[in-house]
């Protein structure tokens, strides 16, 4: 698994305003800071245009690309295939449980709606699971996960987010 340091988005350090909305900018914040980039995630709220009923996967990529510049692969990824890859890589992958812009309203996943940070993956019995920190809840710091992608495939979407000449 990925070391990245997982945040709470109910954190004294996130603005009371912000933290039933910020599970986005905490976890591009958390990449962030796995690749030295120091955002917060109280910055990154405003510049990546967050709101109270949560942060557009579009909006992100699009803002993520003027913020960090060309020197950055900042792309969307509807593909487990390349989520693997990246893990593969060392990358942390953001992802979002979506059930209201997947069109699946009637489903139960594990989050109605909620970004988090991929972290690693495991196969067993042909079933793929990702492992994630879940960026915590009121009075709880963030944990890591385990869901099964099979069971969450049609509510996740990914942000592949990483600069384009690593450090080893």
């Amino acid at each position: 698994m990925i070391k990245v340091e997982g945040q709470s988005q109910y954190g004294k350090k996130i603005e009371k305003d912000y933290r039933s909305s910020a599970c986005g900018p905490v976890t591009i914040s958390v990449i962030l800071h796995y690749w030295n980039q120091p955002f917060s995630a109280n910055q990154l709220y405003k510049q990546l245009g967050a709101t109270k009923i949560g942060t557009f996967r579009y909006i992100i990529v699009r803002r993520l690309k003027k913020l960090l510049g060309h020197g950055w692969t900042v792309q969307s990824s509807n593909r487990i295939d390349e989520v693997i890859h990246e893990l593969d890589l060392d990358h942390p992958v953001a992802a979002k449980f979506d059930k209201y812009f997947t069109f699946h309203f009637f489903q139960k996943p594990l989050y109605k709606y909620h970004w988090v940070v991929l972290i690693g993956y495991e196969i067993q019995d042909g079933q793929i699971f990702l492992f994630f920190h879940d960026n915590g809840a009121p009075g709880r710091r963030s944990k890591i996960r385990r869901a099964s992608y099979g069971e969450q495939s049609s509510v996740l979407r990914f942000v592949l987010l990483s600069p384009k000449n690593p450090p080893d």
